[in-house]
């Protein structure tokens, strides 16, 4: 079980596990820009909080989690964009919440 499935998000982060419609824009739009040989390529991740205003994402696969800036541009990006950080524990990405928004 990832540490995700019971994480109370709070402020910048919008809670996304029981909004599946926005979930699913932030889905399609990262499967549009995530190019050959990109950490996310072949992976079935799922969208389960997003960063507001920032335009990143927390996603899911099984247990590895990763913080993800999407572009917006609509299309398969070059590398290293769509930029993403490997989230471990909650205290990881609690210090990056703390140093990041």
């Amino acid at each position: 079980m990832s540490w995700t499935e019971t994480y109370v998000f709070v402020d910048p982060m919008v809670d996304l596990r029981s909004e599946a419609e926005r979930a699913a824009v932030l889905e399609t739009e990262l499967a549009r820009e995530v190019g050959h040989g990109h950490v996310l390529q072949g992976r079935k991740w799922t969208v389960v909080a997003e960063a507001m205003p920032q335009d990143e994402v927390l996603v899911q696969d099984r247990d590895d989690v990763f913080l993800v800036h999407l572009t917006w541009k609509g299309r398969r990006e070059e590398s290293p964009w769509p930029t993403v950080e490997r989230v471990d524990s909650r205290e990881e990405f609690e210090h990056l919440l703390e140093f990041r928004y």
